[in-house]
């Protein structure tokens, strides 16, 4: 009886906890589709500002920006994007292990975090985290966004860096999830990426002139893509999370079958016991009268 007892419990708790999961894996579906929706809407403005700002660069040469010329030093910062738990698979560790990586050809650089784990990597090897963005990363806005790209600027204005990178997760299908490390400052015309179309043909013209509309551009240009990367590292998230869970759901249901199973097996066990001892004492009892 003590086997069935312990049994019966060992059921119970994976029961239990096969509810959380599966309740887990039905949020960060919802959570998903409302992420992969924001960057469906976002994307078709961000394209336009990237054409239009790619066309400048290439064919007006001569013009000059304080965030498209290259510094002679090498200080680099890092905005790493990560989540604010675990329980995603390899999610955190595969973006975060892509930016220790590349620090380490940048001796001096300064880490801007978003996400808890994302701190907690960093702290736990020692690395000074110059500045920590909290609840940015499980509903990320354009707000978000603006916030941090105007930090980053002010930075860059008064010369504590040289370059800018920022490493997220880019979410190519729900499940095919890749770090990335993509170069925000300086920029520069082949690090905006090849991929975008316009629907114009020929040169564009500018009015009043393409200077000024790049001075227009270019925070617009940053604030997309960071929050582009917000998006997507929050899309990337749920979906890895979501894979998780199913995964840790289905091991749960193998797991409750084997043991419903092994359960079923000694309590039929049991009262077949039972049944013998009956018949026993019943056939004792028969045996003395």
């Amino acid at each position: 009886m003590a086997d069935i007892t312990e049994l019966k419990h060992r059921i119970g708790s994976i029961h239990d906890t096969h509810q959380i999961t599966k309740a887990m894996e039905l949020i960060s579906v919802a959570k998903m589709r409302k992420a992969i929706q924001k960057q469906s809407y976002s994307s078709v403005y961000l394209d336009s500002v990237r054409y239009t700002l790619k066309d400048i660069m290439l064919h007006s040469t001569d013009i000059r920006h304080k965030y498209l010329e290259r510094r002679r030093d090498n200080r680099a910062a890092y905005i790493v994007l990560a989540g604010d738990k675990g329980l995603a698979g390899a999610f955190n560790n595969n973006v975060l292990n892509l930016a220790w990586e590349h620090m380490q050809a940048h001796p001096v650089h300064y880490v801007i975090t978003i996400g808890q784990m994302a701190r907690a990597f960093f702290e736990a090897r020692h690395q000074t985290v110059d500045l920590e963005f909290t609840h940015a990363v499980a509903s990320p806005t354009m707000h978000d966004a603006r916030g941090i790209t105007w930090d980053i600027l002010d930075l860059y204005d008064r010369n504590l860096m040289d370059e800018v990178y920022v490493v997220f997760t880019r979410m190519r299908s729900t499940s095919v999830h890749e770090p990335t490390l993509v170069k925000l400052l300086p920029i520069e015309a082949e690090d905006i990426e090849a991929d975008v179309k316009s629907s114009y043909s020929g040169q564009l013209s500018y009015d009043p002139s393409p200077k000024q509309v790049l001075n227009v551009l270019v925070p617009q240009y940053l604030i997309g893509i960071i929050y582009a990367a917000l998006i997507h590292s929050s899309a990337s998230e749920h979906a890895a999370r979501m894979m998780a869970m199913s995964n840790a759901n289905k091991n749960a249901e193998k797991m409750l079958d084997a043991l419903n199973l092994e359960y079923n097996r000694l309590r039929q066990s049991s009262i077949t016991t039972e049944l013998l001892d009956l018949s026993s004492g019943r056939f004792a009892s028969e045996n003395d009268a």
